[in-house]
């Protein structure tokens, strides 16, 4: 299987090295299920379109958010979406796809994101760059399915409005002594800017974890069985 123009040596490579959760592993290798389509554990990943689609249940329909997506051994109390596919999971598809991500792999120890984000942290969190993504989300029911943006999920209690739709930054997370934070922390998306997580939200507020809830009006009651839709968009010429 050849992937042209994609590091996918270097992939490989970061998911041998990655520490892991207790007796959490990769879903590796890939099944090919047809011409651009590939399996990867839990992911489904199309190239053909550029979209990644995984199981995700919604873990709060209430309550101050600071993530958008974690796992179950993550920060799952202040999340609204829970999976249990594994972050190095998504990068690699993520790196199949060609996305590139920000670019900070080996900060000082000084310039790691603590364990809980506070407001000294954000005040001074780096802006991230990255590649821009669309996140959605997928429900089934009866066979029919139903896909909206995630955004529509979300209010931000300072505008009493859920946020514009609009990309997501695939920030790409970050090595700190040879942990890589997204499968440390479980952090896939983060609403409140952390250098740890794979995905990150660029849009106003993001530097405030205190203004974030569910949107009662719109997000599915806890527990509902979804499916997260990533799609890389093309870049700006």
């Amino acid at each position: 299987m050849i992937f042209k123009n994609l590091p996918l040596f270097a992939a490989a490579l970061l998911l041998a090295s990655v520490p892991l959760f207790a007796e959490e592993k990769p879903q590796l290798p890939m099944q090919e299920l047809s011409p651009g389509v590939y399996q990867i554990g839990k992911l489904h990943l199309d190239k053909n379109t550029g979209t990644i689609t995984f199981p995700a249940r919604v873990n709060m329909d209430e309550g101050n958010l600071e993530y958008l997506l974690v796992t179950p051994q993550g920060s799952a109390h202040e999340s609204l979406l829970v999976t249990d596919v594994q972050p190095t999971d998504l990068h690699f598809a993520m790196l199949l796809l060609g996305a590139k991500g920000s670019g900070i792999y080996a900060p000082a120890p000084a310039d790691a994101p603590p364990p809980q984000l506070n407001g000294e942290y954000l005040k001074h969190a780096p802006q991230l760059k990255g590649d821009a993504i669309t996140i959605s989300a997928i429900l089934k029911k009866d066979g029919a399915e139903t896909k909206v943006p995630i955004e529509d999920w979300l209010l931000d209690t300072e505008t009493k409005k859920s946020p514009a739709h609009g990309p997501w930054i695939y920030s790409g997370s970050m090595f700190a002594e040879d942990k890589f934070l997204a499968q440390i922390e479980g952090c896939f998306a983060a609403l409140v800017t952390n250098p740890s997580a794979l995905i990150n939200n660029p849009r106003k507020d993001n530097d405030n974890d205190s203004v974030w809830i569910p949107n009662k009006k719109t997000v599915p009651p806890k527990e509902t069985q979804i499916e997260v839709s990533i799609h890389l968009d093309a870049p700006k010429k």
